[in-house]
């Protein structure tokens, strides 16, 4: 799957605890997607686990050329319980790339927004501080815009989360978050 990408961008810290984004040119479309998940797991620039796959493979079957990973947490780690054990699994400067990315969202109409950290983002309550970030830079890609999208979801799980995608089909379709 690597060799189909144009071009690769991994933000890692520099003592590789933390992943801050992470994206992928996969088209030619000039459309692109801000995936909001957990936590990053062992994807880079050259090596994809299943959830960048399946979020790649998802987005590209839903017309877009780019697709960017951020995180609530950026602490990787293949066991998403780690983060409930370490001292600081958000990381010192991931609420700024987070900010970063849905300033660009909010600023850039061709650029869509898509929730996916399934119920684990509940832990230090990081699902609602990030859920009020994204409604308020929502509101600025409303004055932006005439009938901007939302931020998008799969589906939600029965806590009312959106959903992790790795158990997703390839082919789901996106839809409104609200």
């Amino acid at each position: 799957m690597k060799n189909l990408f144009v071009q690769r961008n991994c933000l890692i810290s520099a003592n590789k605890l933390y992943r801050w984004s992470l994206s992928y040119k996969i088209s030619k479309s000039t459309k692109e997607i801000i995936f909001i998940g957990l936590n990053p797991s062992l994807s880079d620039e050259v090596f994809l686990d299943n959830t960048t796959k399946k979020i790649i493979k998802i987005s590209k079957n839903n017309n877009y050329g780019k697709v960017k990973l951020i995180n609530l947490f950026a602490l990787i780690s293949i066991k998403p319980e780690k983060l409930f054990n370490h001292k600081n699994p958000v990381g010192h400067l991931n609420n700024n790339y987070i900010n970063k990315n849905l300033k660009h969202w909010s600023e850039n109409e061709n650029c869509d927004l898509w929730l996916g950290w399934g119920n684990k983002g509940k832990f230090l309550n990081r699902n609602q501080k990030i859920s009020k970030k994204i409604m308020q830079y929502n509101s600025i890609r409303k004055n932006n815009f005439d009938n901007p999208l939302g931020p998008l979801l799969i589906k939600k799980t029965i806590k009312d989360n959106p959903i992790h995608p790795l158990y997703c089909s390839d082919n789901s379709i996106l839809q409104s978050y609200f």
